[in-house]
């Protein structure tokens, strides 16, 4: 019995390696439509849970830890970019306002699931087109939520930040460090 993160996130694996931990990935190929119009919260935590028992049902024994992260602007949910095209219309909609990121973060073990989620809100500088253009031609933006990544963003695109950065990253650290999953990984 171990600990498998079921995630591509090189984000999520660095953070859990940090911690200590010794675990294996495997990447869940689940449907993450949104079907129900959930909101960004409940949808987030359900595709968290979904990847988590998608992963588990083929390895009981184990502990299956997994995540995902969204951006929500003005309750519409933001994920990953399909094309360049759409990358610079969602950093171009999201210049000079604030929108949360949510990440969800699930440990799926003996048919059970515990769930946690974090907000952190962020502002974006007022953004000249050329700016946007420049950072999608310079940094892979197709597989991060929102069109960017926060270590790669922060000097260029990012005014403000409020709450916790690992959560932009896709990890909610800190909801972490206090929660239950921490402490049923810490006894394994």
């Amino acid at each position: 019995m171990g600990i498998i993160l079921a995630s591509s996130s090189p984000r999520r694996k660095k953070i859990l390696e940090d911690l200590g931990y010794n675990f294996k990935c495997i990447s869940p190929n689940i449907d993450e439509s949104n079907n129900n119009n959930l909101n960004s919260i409940d949808y987030v935590l359900r595709i968290s849970e979904s990847k988590a028992s998608h992963v588990w049902r083929c390895y009981k024994d184990s502990h299956v830890l997994s995540g995902d992260t969204i951006i929500d602007f003005n309750g519409e949910i933001i994920g990953k970019p399909s094309s360049n095209n759409e990358a610079f219309k969602i950093i171009d909609k999201l210049s000079n306002k604030t929108h949360s990121v949510i990440s969800g973060l699930s440990l799926f073990y003996n048919g059970k699931a515990i769930t946690i989620f974090d907000k952190t809100d962020v502002t974006f500088k007022k953004l000249s087109k050329s700016i946007i253009k420049n950072y999608i031609k310079s940094f892979d933006v197709l597989d991060k939520a929102g069109a960017y990544n926060i270590e790669d963003a922060e000097n260029i695109l990012i005014k403000h930040i409020d709450g916790c950065y690992n959560n932009i990253v896709g990890f909610p650290l800190k909801k972490f460090k206090m929660s239950k999953i921490k402490t049923i990984l810490d006894n394994l």
